[in-house]
Formats: C-alpha cells, sequence, structure tokens
C-alpha cells in the first residue's frame, strides 16, 4: 500500500507527464528539433578504434660544432687582486680565440663571480683568508676535427686553467625530420604486418603523435693546468644519436 504522501507524488508525476504530452503535441514535429541528443560510447573498454603502432627511428650524425667552455681561476690576498690575475688569464685566453677564427658571435661569457676563502679552525668564527675569482667563456668551434689543436691553445701561456667540450649539432630539425619520417615508416609497417595477420585491410591515418624525441651530445670533460701538456691533444668525435618514437593510429578497412 502507499502512503498518503507516495500517492500524491505519483499523481504530480503524472500529471507532469501529461502536460508536456500535450505541449509537444501542440507543436508538432518541429519541436524534435530543439531537443538535445544524448551519445552513448561503446562500451569497449576506451580501447580506440583500428590499429594502434608505436614507430622508432635513430638517426646517425656526425657533430658539426664543438662547445668549449673554459676559463680560469685565481686566488690573492684581496678580491681586488685575485679580480686582476683572472682579468690578466683570460686576456691572454681571449687572444687565443682570435688567433682560433672563433667569431666574436661565438664567444659568450658563461659566468664571473669572486668569492671570500674561508679558514675554520675549532671553537673560533670562519674567518677570511682570502679571495678566488673565476671566469668561464663559451666558445662555439666550427670546424669540430681542430677541438683538440684549440684546446692546446687555450692552456698556454697561462690561458685557461679548467675546459669542458661537448659536441653537438648546430641545427638539429633537419635530422629530427628524416627520424620522424622514419619512425613513421616503421609504425606503418608494423601496422600492415598486423593487417595482414588478421585478415583485414589497413585503411588510412586517423592521429599521430610525438611520444619523444632527443638529440643527445656526445661529450668529454677534461681538466687543464698550467704549463700545457706537450703532446697534442686528441678528442675523438663520433656520431650522435637522434631518436624519435611516435604513435600512429590507423582505421581498418
Amino acid at each position: 500500500m502507499l502512503s498518503p504522501f507516495q500517492k500524491a507524488l505519483v499523481a504530480t508525476i503524472v500529471a507532469t507527464g501529461l502536460v508536456i504530452a500535450l505541449v509537444v503535441a501542440a507543436r508538432g514535429p518541429g519541436l524534435a528539433a530543439t531537443v538535445p541528443s544524448i551519445t552513448v560510447a561503446p562500451g569497449n573498454g576506451g580501447i580506440a578504434p583500428g590499429i594502434v603502432t608505436v614507430g622508432d627511428a635513430t638517426v646517425k650524425m656526425k657533430p658539426d660544432i664543438a662547445i668549449l667552455t673554459v676559463g680560469a681561476t685565481a686566488q690573492a690576498a684581496t678580491a681586488a687582486e685575485a679580480q686582476a690575475l683572472v682579468a690578466d688569464r683570460m686576456g691572454r685566453l681571449l687572444a687565443q680565440t682570435k688567433t682560433l677564427g672563433i667569431a666574436e658571435k661565438d664567444t659568450k661569457t658563461a659566468s664571473y663571480r669572486i668569492e671570500p676563502q674561508y679558514a675554520y679552525d675549532k671553537g673560533e668564527a670562519p674567518r677570511i683568508t682570502g679571495y678566488q675569482a673565476v671566469q668561464l667563456v663559451t666558445l662555439t668551434l666550427r670546424k669540430v676535427d681542430d677541438a683538440g689543436k684549440a684546446l692546446d691553445a687555450l692552456v698556454r701561456n697561462d690561458g685557461a686553467t679548467n675546459a669542458t667540450i661537448r659536441f653537438t649539432l648546430d641545427d638539429t630539425k633537419p635530422s629530427q625530420a628524416e627520424a620522424r619520417k622514419l619512425a613513421i615508416e616503421d609504425a606503418r609497417a608494423k601496422a600492415e604486418a598486423m593487417a595482414r595477420t588478421a585478415g583485414v585491410r589497413l585503411g588510412k591515418v586517423l592521429s599521430i603523435s610525438d611520444t619523444g624525441s632527443s638529440a643527445p651530445p656526445s661529450s668529454e670533460r677534461h681538466a687543464f693546468a698550467a704549463p700545457a701538456p706537450k703532446a697534442d691533444t686528441q678528442i675523438p668525435v663520433g656520431d650522435l644519436e637522434v631518436v624519435v618514437r611516435v604513435q600512429v593510429q590507423f582505421a581498418i578497412e
């Protein structure tokens, strides 16, 4: 048995339904165009239609530039003296860059700092014993085979006291474009093999996404201290690997 409240609720719902039905009947078929449609996604667990594959490609390229980070370090009793010493060293170093044919646009300051040096005695507050000045510049060498020769020249005459070098590409876009093309071809080949095995025909591409690409530079680190080494520095230049991965979705015909 329904309670009085439940009977009243049912009566209200029925009455509302009758009103809506009368309005629809009065307005005619044209009302259907204003009623929004509801699309229910197929219950496939979110699996994308068609065939989805991942393509990989690696393109090996010889680096066309070498990035040298070279610098000088000096210690002195005062900050001004340390600054003067490092400025003298860097002056000789920068003079060598001109003899190497390194353009001014390829010479940039990486960092410059002057900091106190402390002594720590047990039971006493730290005390300043002197100052250290450090300046680093970044040089772009466009003849990678001359990297060893350049490093030897930069440490002469009390020039650079430390240096690092890495090899890279001046423009990575062409090699990445080539790798991306090969990756898409790899994805298509995998999809075609899957379609043949399944007994279906591969259709058009529905979507492509770049899931990862990289052009890691090969690098070697060298530390120098005056005097410069007598033997010529040899730095082998290996290939760089440009890696691209894509995900491609194909339709099934």
